[in-house]
């Protein structure tokens, strides 16, 4: 039975940093609503795909921010694999490889991988690479002389839908996704690693995965759309340059893993309040830091985090940030699976001037490890 396909609210980019300024300054109430975004007086409004969306509370100054270095887990690699929480699965041997294809408007899509716990999932898939127009946008997009999100050549647009039981509701919402792709032969690779903002997927569900639509822009149009609207200041966009539309169905035959860990908090300075969820793909931490200690009407800092995994700092584990700068509550999740025993790791929290990027002074810290 077809689904009724609910919005998705995040297509994860790098995002240019006048952009990502100007979004933390602006912090309207935005929840599950596109974003303009403005570069000095530019406002960026870019039809048909949302960068990245701010989840922010009617009564407090809450924002949320996708860290930068959330792609890097699958950026210069490809696959689920390379995120260190699916990785720690694959290394524990529990099943999650599949071969379940969907074909729709003569395209034949298969699903290669599925793993999922209550609040996140990570699914692999492939289909033949045949059209030439695909394969002419694929090139463009990953040309080094990109001007407009050239630091993410390998991004790929795509419209999910996600089913429990097969009930008509579709969880995926509030969600926070990123997802990538490669080509190797004639083959498109595609993956995708996304995580909800609460824990949605019960324990014995029977999931089923749709997608609804596959979409690319021409990424020279986009760019010289993005260099005529700076000189004008003026609203930019382009239309997609092509779509696979349909509903692709793939029934999951894995239940969601629920295996779940003590973690152990230590050597804490100057941060209170530590409480951390553990399950097999990722750990959610909540934690509060004297944020307002650290703020005048004229500076305007903002936390930083930054992650250290046995002692050195690592740049691909930290997945989400939501901070809010009234109260200096955190929620962060990280790529730590409750399966994982033996790694330690250090959060240290930063106070970062938004403007320049320096980082001001160290906040806090504190490590935790799974027992």
């Amino acid at each position: 039975m077809a689904k009724k396909k609910n919005h998705i609210i995040t297509e994860e980019q790098d995002i240019p940093s006048e952009v990502m300024e100007k979004l933390v300054q602006n912090r309207e109430n935005i929840l599950n609503t596109p974003i303009k975004q403005e570069k000095k007086k530019l406002n960026l409004k870019y039809k048909k795909q949302i960068i990245v969306t701010l989840a922010i509370a009617a009564s407090l100054i809450l924002f949320a921010l996708i860290n930068p270095q959330i792609n890097t887990a699958i950026k210069n690699a490809f696959g689920i694999s390379q995120d260190s929480g699916v990785a720690m699965v694959e290394n524990n041997g529990i099943e999650h490889e599949l071969h379940v294809t969907s074909t729709q408007n003569g395209r034949e899509i298969t699903l290669t991988k599925f793993i999922s716990t209550k609040k996140k999932f990570a699914f692999d898939y492939q289909f033949k690479l045949d059209d030439e127009k695909l394969k002419d946008l694929l090139k463009k997009q990953s040309s080094p002389d990109r001007v407009f999100t050239k630091n993410t050549p390998n991004a790929q647009h795509i419209d999910l839908g996600l089913f429990v039981n097969d009930r008509d509701e579709d969880l995926f919402g509030g969600v926070t996704s990123q997802s990538t792709f490669r080509i190797e032969g004639d083959t498109f690779y595609g993956s995708v690693v996304a995580m909800f903002n609460r824990e949605k997927i019960p324990e014995d569900a029977k999931l089923t995965l749709h997608i609804y639509k596959l979409f690319w822009q021409d990424a020279e149009e986009l760019d010289q759309a993005y260099i005529e609207a700076s000189k004008t200041n003026s609203p930019f966009g382009v239309d997609n340059a092509l779509e696979y539309e349909g509903d692709w169905r793939f029934d999951i035959d894995y239940k969601p893993l629920t295996q779940t860990a003590d973690t152990q908090i230590r050597n804490v300075k100057n941060i209170t309040d530590i409480k951390a969820t553990s399950d097999p793909l990722q750990t959610t931490i909540h934690f509060t830091v004297p944020l307002k200690d650290f703020r005048s009407p004229e500076n305007f800092f903002t936390p930083e985090i930054t992650l250290y995994k046995d002692g050195i700092e690592v740049e691909d584990q930290l997945f989400t940030q939501i901070s809010n700068l009234e109260t200096g509550e955190i929620e962060i999740s990280i790529n730590l699976s409750s399966l994982d025993t033996t790694s330690v790791y250090r959060i240290q929290v930063n106070e970062v001037n938004h403007l320049s990027g320096e980082t001001v002074r160290e906040i806090g810290f504190f490590e935790l490890q799974n027992q």
